[in-house]
């Protein structure tokens, strides 16, 4: 196993430019939507819902894994729990307390939502869900590093046993996203997996393989999205190899493209904000008339992109309100760019 530091040496340098396309599938879903309720409000069977959910099975596994892949660079000891936990309250509890408040304040507003805030808080709410889910992945993986520290192999076979659990539709919780742990709980491990065996991805003959398995995949999902076969289920098996292969391929081989990397920087903030900035723009364009998909979908996908990273740099110069909307600390003067984060 690589010592500590050599992990904190062996991020991919293309890792921002592919948390950067990560955020651009994400804001292109919730853009579109993903039912006929929300978003542009389309029929499930357009085409821009077929773009979406041929994209599914690599759109949050993407996410989900990096995120498993830099918190691996520094597994835990008993020692560093409570430190860690100091640092993942500030980064994920605080903006999930802050950004569920003002989401259900604008949603009751604009569309009359009646959800408390207990619930919202405390159960799946909007794509707040997956700051839900995440945090109690690092819980589950910083306590069990902590006392007991599985092998990869163990982890293999939690993360083969969590699959099977959500494919056989177990039914789970949906208090604090608990079903979402099980979905992304395998990705997550893949991450942590990819940078204890981070040597795999020099490996060119395994990326191979990894692009075969996504290729494979793909089709099958075609096929069954063109109503040819039964297809795949995002919870099933091929699902999971997909996504997983398809971070690995990326990883290995997607080349560093600055506007992406730069993008990347920014990804936190942007999941956390990008939906309410999109909504704002679409409600905008509906008051005025405008009603051309294209263009909507222009706009507000871009309105998704800037402005959170416009008010990254707004509230990074205020105290209290960086932490609640980017979950870092106050930066005095001179902000630089956000430094690649482990959450």
């Amino acid at each position: 196993m690589a010592n500590s530091a050599q992990r904190q040496t062996d991020v991919p340098a293309n890792m921002n430019s592919v948390r950067g396309l990560a955020c651009l599938l994400i804001i292109a879903l919730h853009v579109v939507g993903d039912a006929e309720t929300n978003g542009l409000h389309l029929p499930m069977t357009s085409d821009w819902h077929y773009v979406m959910r041929s994209v599914e099975f690599l759109r949050i596994p993407l996410f989900t894994a990096l995120s498993g892949y830099l918190y691996a660079g520094k597994r835990l000891t008993r020692e560093d729990l409570g430190q860690f936990w100091i640092k993942k309250v500030r980064r994920l509890v605080i903006p999930l307390l802050f950004v569920t408040s003002v989401e259900l304040a604008l949603r009751r507003r604009a569309y009359g939502d009646e959800t408390s805030i207990f619930v919202a808080v405390f159960f799946s709410f909007v794509h707040l869900w997956y700051i839900q889910a995440l945090i109690l992945l690092f819980a589950i993986a910083s306590v069990m590093d902590a006392y007991f520290r599985p092998s990869v192999n163990a982890m293999v076979l939690i993360a083969l046993a969590t699959i099977m659990v959500a494919q056989a539709g177990v039914p789970l919780p949906t208090f604090f996203s608990l079903y979402g742990v099980s979905y992304l709980g395998p990705y997550f491990l893949f991450g942590i997996i990819l940078r204890e065996r981070h040597m795999l991805l020099r490996d060119r003959r395994t990326g191979d393989v990894a692009l075969g398995v996504v290729v494979i995949v793909l089709i099958a999902q075609q096929l069954g999205l063109w109503g040819l076969t039964v297809g795949v289920e995002l919870l099933q098996l091929p699902a999971a190899l997909a996504g997983m292969g398809f971070v690995f391929v990326l990883l290995q081989r997607f080349p560093r493209i600055g506007i992406l990397a730069a993008v990347g920087e920014y990804s936190y903030t942007i999941y956390l904000w990008h939906i309410m900035a999109s909504a704002g723009v679409r409600n905008a364009l509906i008051r005025a008339g405008i009603s051309n998909l294209p263009l909507t979908f222009t706009l507000c996908f871009l309105a998704g992109l800037t402005a959170p990273i416009v008010l990254y740099h707004i509230a990074r110069r205020i105290p209290l309100i960086s932490t609640a909307v980017t979950g870092e600390r106050w930066q005095r003067a001179n902000p630089a760019r956000p430094a690649l984060q482990r959450s």
